[in-house]
């Protein structure tokens, strides 16, 4: 599971779960969502925008389609990235919440770290470290003696398919970023007691 694998899960989850009105950008030139724009909808040739399970997924966007998104009643947009580069170091800052995916791994330990301890907004509330690969020891060791915090992401295998184990994380991740000013805490806390009640 990557970036785009996230934001995929991460989109579904908002729309189905939340009912709020999703749009994705890839704002990277991998050419990932044009190709699963054809392959979902069937369409031969590239087109602006395709929509999937009721997300909106825009390929290779830039600054004047994000200004389109914002008026056009969004109430989430995720944005992937991609890799981090200097000048996606610049627009992260700018994004209400931010997730980096890693994969935790020793010999990558010494590059992250330096992300870390470099980059202020690093350890804000808004900004969550995430991976599903790596280390699971290595990540527990971080996490007693660093900042920021790093949360394992469940494995996906099907970034259309949010699981009940992959709805109880993305409630609890939302809830301690800055997105639960979004999400609404009250239904995410009501979905909680009614599952405990359940079971």
């Amino acid at each position: 599971m990557g970036v785009t694998h996230l934001a995929l899960l991460a989109a579904n989850y908002l729309r189905g779960a939340e009912g709020k009105k999703t749009a994705v950008l890839e704002w990277n030139n991998h050419g990932d969502f044009g190709r699963l724009g054809r392959m979902c909808t069937g369409q031969l040739r590239d087109i602006s925008c395709y929509r999937i399970q009721d997300v909106d997924y825009y390929p290779q966007a830039d600054g004047s389609r994000l200004v389109e998104c914002l008026k056009a009643g969004y109430q989430e947009i995720l944005i992937d990235f991609g890799s981090i580069e200097e000048q996606v170091y610049i627009e992260l800052t700018r994004c209400g919440v931010v997730w980096i995916v890693m994969s935790f791994s020793e010999w990558q330990m010494e590059a992250f770290k330096e992300i870390a301890e470099s980059k202020e907004e690093a350890k804000s509330v808004s900004w969550q470290f995430l991976t599903v690969f790596g280390s699971e020891e290595s990540r527990r060791e971080w996490n007693k003696r660093q900042n920021p915090k790093i949360l394992r992401i469940p494995f996906s295998a099907d970034a259309f398919t949010v699981t009940r184990d992959l709805m109880e994380w993305m409630e609890t991740t939302f809830m301690q970023s800055s997105f639960s000013g979004n999400v609404s805490r009250k239904n995410l806390l009501k979905r909680k007691k009614k599952r405990s009640i359940q079971r």
